[in-house]
C-alpha cells in the first residue's frame, strides 16, 4: 500500500488507564541509538549508551509500576519486546493511550513511546529488539530484580 493506516488506538480502552500499585510510574529512559563501529564493521545497537553485555541491568523494585520511554534516535523502527512482563501502551509518539496491553511495540523511527508495567514477576527480565541483526549487535538489556 502507499501508506500502512496502523494504529495502536484502535484497540485502546475507553476509561481509565490501567490501574498501577499507587503512585505514579517510576520512570526508565530507554535511549535507542545505533553506534558505528568502523569501515566494514556492522551497525551497532546501543539502549542508554551500553552495548548489551556491556554495562550494568536496569534495578526493579517488586510491586513498583515503572515508565519505560522508548526514545528511538535511529532511522530504523524496531520492534521492542519486554519478557516476563505486559506493558500498557500509554503514549504513542504525541498521542496519549490507555488500555492497549502488549507485550511487543512497534517503535517508528525517531519516535518516543511510553509504556508502564507493574514489576511482579521477580528475576532477570530480558529487554530487547525482536530485529534478529540487532540483538546480535548489541539492541538488547538486562532488568534485573533487587
Amino acid at each position: 500500500p502507499a501508506a500502512l493506516a496502523w494504529d495502536y488506538g484502535w484497540f485502546e480502552a475507553h476509561g481509565p488507564a490501567t490501574a498501577g500499585t499507587g503512585g505514579p510510574a517510576e520512570p526508565i529512559p530507554m535511549v535507542i541509538q545505533s553506534t558505528f563501529h568502523g569501515h566494514g564493521d556492522f551497525e551497532h545497537w546501543a539502549i542508554n549508551g551500553d552495548e548489551f553485555p556491556h554495562g550494568r541491568p536496569i534495578p526493579l523494585r517488586e510491586g513498583t509500576r515503572y515508565r519505560l520511554t522508548f526514545d528511538n534516535r535511529s532511522n530504523d523502527d524496531h520492534p521492542l519486546h519486554l519478557h516476563r512482563h505486559r506493558f500498557e501502551l500509554r503514549r504513542f509518539g504525541a498521542r496519549s493511550t490507555a488500555g492497549v496491553i502488549k507485550d511487543v511495540v512497534i517503535v517508528p523511527a525517531f519516535t518516543s513511546v511510553d509504556v508502564e508495567f507493574n514489576a511482579d514477576n521477580p528475576g532477570s527480565t530480558l529487554f530487547h529488539c525482536h530485529n534478529q541483526s540487532h540483538m546480535d549487535f548489541g539492541f538488547m538489556k538486562l532488568l534485573s530484580y533487587v
